[in-house]
């Protein structure tokens, strides 16, 4: 019997690793340095626009950036003060520290971007806008 048990958590542990190291598909193949134009977006027809983004504590600069639907965007983000990352919502796009992330901007709007790493007490008002018109 004990032999039965010893068997029956093998195989229940070995399941839980397996499933575990399939990961999270939601972020396969994204966020890598260079690239992260993903599959399913509009090729660009379009110019190439690249931004900086500084982050310190509590801000970003610039707080806006404009394009033109279609455009191929160019994003760096470099931390001045203080750990942070960049999430664009409505475009599913984060940027870490030192990274530099390339999108088709194919829908118009206004896209806020925050802080995606709590950086502290003023971490609610790191918000800019990305506006493509």
């Amino acid at each position: 019997m004990k032999k039965w048990l010893k068997m029956l958590g093998l195989a229940v542990g070995v399941s839980m690793i397996i499933s575990a190291c399939g990961g999270n598909s939601d972020n396969a193949g994204s966020n890598s340095g260079s690239g992260n134009s993903g599959s399913g977006q509009s090729a660009s027809t379009g110019e190439t626009k690249s931004f900086e983004i500084k982050a310190k504590n509590w801000a970003f600069e610039p707080t806006e950036i404009r394009v033109n639907k279609g455009d191929t965007v160019e994003i760096k983000l470099v931390n001045e003060e203080g750990m942070h990352e960049v999430e664009i919502k409505g475009y599913g796009k984060k940027i870490k520290d030192s990274e530099t992330i390339t999108f088709t901007a194919d829908k118009a709007g206004e896209f806020e971007f925050i802080c995606s790493l709590f950086c502290g007490t003023g971490h609610d008002d790191m918000i800019g806008k990305l506006i493509v018109e």
